[in-house]
């Protein structure tokens, strides 16, 4: 009875209500380390999925000598069948757009805000697969490595 239980709550665990947000599973549960962006300090990805799996979150934090000068937070949901999402940042900033999946990589497309006071701004990203992670490939080609900084636990943000 105990390993079936065991095996029933690993099944349960990584499963989404939205189907479509199945391609965000790998990263549900974990944190994701690199450098940050320009190689000033460290970039950390934490996704959990939130209301029973209809969503995920992914807060986001940028560090420079162990003190955080950024923060963001994306909340990815499903519209129209397709994965949507919001990212707002400590500045102000507001970002919407979607996501494209394939076997290998996630495309996202939309528009971003820095600040309040800023023009909202095309963003493009992709997310490739690797073999301890995922890089971020930005539209000029340049990407950005992150690896599981929680050694495989599932953490409960």
């Amino acid at each position: 009875m105990i390993p079936m239980l065991i095996v029933a709550s690993i099944a349960t665990e990584s499963s989404l209500a939205q189907p479509a947000l199945e391609p965000l599973s790998t990263f549900v549960g974990h944190c994701w380390r690199g450098d940050a962006p320009g190689g000033a300090g460290t970039d950390t990805h934490c996704f959990a999925e939130v209301y029973g799996g209809e969503h995920v979150r992914d807060r986001h934090t940028v560090e420079v000598d162990g003190k955080t000068v950024y923060a963001g937070e994306t909340l990815y949901s499903v519209e129209g069948g397709a994965i949507a999402f919001t990212y707002w940042n400590s500045l102000g900033g507001v970002g919407h757009g979607t996501a494209q999946a394939t076997a290998s990589q996630i495309t996202f497309e939309g528009e971003m805000r820095e600040d309040p006071a800023s023009a909202p701004t095309p963003m493009h990203a992709t997310w490739r697969r690797t073999s301890d992670g995922y890089e971020v490939v930005w539209p000029d080609g340049t990407p950005h490595s992150m690896r599981r900084a929680d050694g495989g636990k599932r953490n409960g943000l």
